[in-house]
């Protein structure tokens, strides 16, 4: 291939990819899709929608608010066209991202990487539509501490109901299910909108959807940063593992779930990727140099992420197995000084940004009224209930908005246990095994492990924005272990990925309208929408057997490694003329 052909496929494919998210853009707003304006009572909104009313012009597109209340909704016919559009786009996005894997990396720099996926990320964020309303949540939080001076973290959305923002979210009665780490973000943003005199609502949904592409980009950074770190110094970059940390930046940076939730949705999981990969960042210093602050550094800044969301507590653990790890020659009371002291800076940490939220432990009404505590969805275990509820014929019956039916609460119990003993067993596993976490990618994998295991194993309730940073970390551990790198060249890989942000985003739609009220074809009582738990997941089929495939090709080569060369017999395989003399290198 010519240069100037190496130099323009890399811009074909980013102009390519571009077109293909402004139609899914342009797909998004159809009103049977069930979706919500970004920018709502705004002229922003009417510019934006106009290029959707010209291609679809006698259909209805997304309003302000969904006029439709819930038995109008059932009663709607599900629209095959729309949902066949919706799909058509997602593959279409994610089809060139798996050709992008697999053409461009050899083609392409790190700085075409930040280049081009700030382009496509602008594109993102003037979509005239969202797939999630949290962001109006985010915004409602703000408002109640910037603007009431209430406490965000205890006062309900409904406490404000006079506000603008409270037409647009849907949980009026319950607490904010992030911690004091979003909530110093998003009431920074609201502040800094009141200083530029923009107090409405669409001007905030414009800044966190600018923030979360700054995460993005921020994420995409620290990835090839890391990756480099993981050399010794001894080591010299190679063209081979330029390859490989393009590779990884690229899936990370172009990745249709990653760019979609951070840049259209807002959400806050960019953020908690971004603090991730900037502790992992931290760790790689600290090995390099051995000096306490970095890995206190790290330390903080993992404990900010939990603070962010405290579901994100459950990969502080491999930390503390991995530096007993590293110590496993000294005595055992020796070794746990160092994670000791992590484990008090971390909770002290935790402990200090609660508190003056604290309110008399008001902020713990969270854990008795936040629906993942009680509901399914999108999981394996709402398939389950609903299989359950139609074979049973029964209904299920909420006790509340915020509080699940009896059979989900069952299910969620029952997801704990699970969890509890998956992730038992993984920490004493590596308890048993230390050489396991003792190198930093091991640790990075043990992390991806235990929140893909909270995801799947132990939470009845699931979003597809919940992958973002099990995928980060994927690719991290990918990236800097060098028994791993062969994996990322693969076309295995490049399937798996793009398949994997497939599911995630056609997760939604399994709220079409209509889909609630269709049923399965050889199973009329279960309904389409309660397959999307199943669907979502269908990723694993790839994964697992990638993964195991994997492992055993590692065996196979320390096995080889470790055997000694044989010995050729005597009189055979040599030559006779050389017979008695030294081999010569």
């Amino acid at each position: 291939m010519t240069e100037p052909a190496s130099g323009s496929l890399p811009v074909f494919f980013v102009l390519l990819l571009g077109m293909a998210l402004i139609v899914l853009g342009l797909i998004l707003p159809l009103r049977a899709l069930y979706f919500y304006q970004a920018f709502p009572g705004s002229w922003v909104e009417h510019w934006l929608l106009l290029p959707t009313h010209l291609l679809f012009p006698h259909q209805p597109l997304v309003s302000s608010r969904h006029p439709l209340d819930n038995q109008a909704l059932h009663n709607v016919p599900l629209n095959w066209h729309d949902l066949l559009l919706l799909g058509g786009g997602l593959a279409l996005v994610c089809l060139l991202y798996l050709l992008a894997l697999r053409a461009l990396p050899p083609l392409i720099s790190y700085r075409f990487i930040l280049l081009s996926t700030a382009f496509l990320g602008f594109i993102l964020v003037l979509y005239p539509a969202l797939t999630s309303q949290d962001v109006f949540s985010y915004i409602t939080y703000a408002r109640i501490g910037v603007i009431y001076h209430l406490n965000p973290l205890t006062t309900l959305p409904i406490a404000i109901s006079h506000d603008p923002i409270y037409q647009y979210i849907f949980w009026t009665t319950q607490p904010s299910a992030y911690g004091p780490t979003w909530i110093a973000c998003t009431s920074l943003l609201q502040w800094l909108a009141l200083q530029l005199h923009h107090s409405s609502v669409w001007s905030m949904v414009l800044l966190l959807r600018l923030f979360g592409l700054t995460m993005h980009l921020g994420a995409t950074i620290l990835l090839w940063s890391s990756s480099g770190l993981a050399l010794t110094p001894q080591e010299a970059p190679s063209p081979r593992l330029r390859l490989v940390r393009l590779t990884a930046t690229l899936a990370l940076a172009w990745n249709p779930l990653l760019l979609l939730e951070a840049c259209v949705n807002a959400h806050n999981d960019a953020t908690i990727l971004f603090l991730i990969l900037l502790a992992c960042w931290l760790l790689f210093h600290w090995q390099r140099r051995q000096q306490l602050p970095w890995l206190l550094a790290a330390t903080l800044v993992l404990a900010l992420a939990a603070c962010l969301k405290i579901t994100f507590i459950v990969i502080f653990p491999g930390l503390l197995l991995f530096l007993l790890a590293c110590e496993e020659r000294r005595p055992f009371w020796q070794r746990l000084r160092l994670p000791a002291a992590m484990l008090l800076a971390y909770t002290g940490c935790i402990v200090l940004l609660y508190w003056p939220f604290w309110q008399h432990g008001a902020v713990l009404r969270l854990f008795r009224v936040n629906p993942s505590a009680s509901m399914a969805r999108n999981t394996p275990y709402e398939f389950l209930v609903h299989l359950y509820a139609t074979i049973a014929q029964i209904r299920l019956i909420q006790i509340d908005p915020n509080t699940g039916s009896y059979p989900e609460i069952v299910a969620h119990a029952i997801a704990s246990l699970l969890f509890v003993l998956a992730y038992g067993g993984l920490c004493l596993y590596t308890w048993r095994r230390p050489a396991s976490i003792r190198s930093l990618p091991a640790l990075f994998g043990w992390m991806a492990l235990a929140w893909l295991l909270f995801c799947f194993v132990g939470s009845t309730w699931f979003w597809p924005w919940y992958l973002v940073s099990w995928v980060g970390l994927s690719l991290l551990m990918l990236a800097s272990d060098k028994s791993w790198q062969s994996l990322l060249r693969s076309r295995a890989f490049a399937v798996t990925t793009a398949f994997t942000a497939f599911c995630m985003l056609s997760i939604y739609a399994g709220y079409v309208w209509g889909m609630e009220r269709t049923g399965l074809p050889f199973f009329p009582g279960l309904q389409i929408s309660w397959l999307r738990g199943l669907w979502g997941w269908s990723f694993l089929l790839l994964l697992i057997p990638l993964v195991l495939a994997q492992r055993r090709r590692q065996r196979t080569w320390s096995t080889l490694a470790a055997q000694p060369l044989p010995l050729a017999s005597r009189g055979q395989g040599r030559d006779p003329q050389r017979q008695g003399r030294l081999p010569v290198s």
